[in-house]
């Protein structure tokens, strides 16, 4: 589970994550750059086991960078680092079960990424982001579903700022991690979110 979890990048992989915004809003008083708020960026995941029940967890340290042109909302890159051993189930024994070996395997692999390569539109707001998924060492495409938020401005710094939400599956087989099929469900649903904040 620890691919899933890492795809985990519920960042990604790094949503990983940038749409272009509706043309009436693409006013000079809308910044053109944009970059990733890491602080105020989440990477949650949610995995299912025993057959019903479901966990819910996060990965509390992330890293990364997000260039986004509202201008060009295709040429838009994402560079997205997890780091495995900050996974956060809120139950030490499980967070300790979901970091060993057979799973997550966090001290030979104490890092997920993800880099994107190919930003697709699907409306003003949405976008399909596809880029390489790195967990355990294997290296496999993986499509994250981005949307953003209108431009609002931040309570505290009142500078614009951008939400986005970026949700993807990843599935553990496909990284070698088969370990406890009847125990942990092989699908993983994944979800990044957080704020962009004006680059210029």
């Amino acid at each position: 589970m620890n691919t899933p979890v890492t795809s985990l990048l519920k960042i990604t992989l790094s949503t990983c994550l940038l749409v272009s915004l509706p043309a009436v809003t693409l006013a000079a008083t809308v910044p053109q750059k944009w970059k990733l708020d890491v602080p105020k960026t989440n990477v949650d995941f949610e995995v299912k086991y025993l057959g019903k029940a479901t966990t819910d967890g996060k990965f509390n340290k992330v890293n990364g960078a997000i260039n986004y042109d509202v201008k060009n909302p295709t040429s838009t890159t994402i560079n997205f680092t997890v780091y495995t051993n900050s996974i956060d189930t809120d139950r030490r024994l499980r967070d300790s079960f979901l970091r060993r070996k057979e799973l997550l395997n966090t001290k030979q692999y104490p890092t997920m990424t993800f880099v994107s390569k190919k930003v697709s539109m699907i409306n003003p707001k949405e976008a399909n982001v596809t880029g390489d998924f790195t967990v355990l060492g294997q290296t496999k495409p993986l499509t994250v579903r981005v949307t953003l938020s209108d431009v609002e401005n931040d309570p505290i710094t009142s500078k614009p700022t951008l939400k986005f939400r970026a949700t993807g599956l990843v599935d553990r087989y496909s990284y070698g991690v088969t370990a406890f099929p009847k125990v942990i469900s092989n699908i993983i649903p994944l979800e990044i979110s957080g704020k962009l904040i004006a680059a210029n």
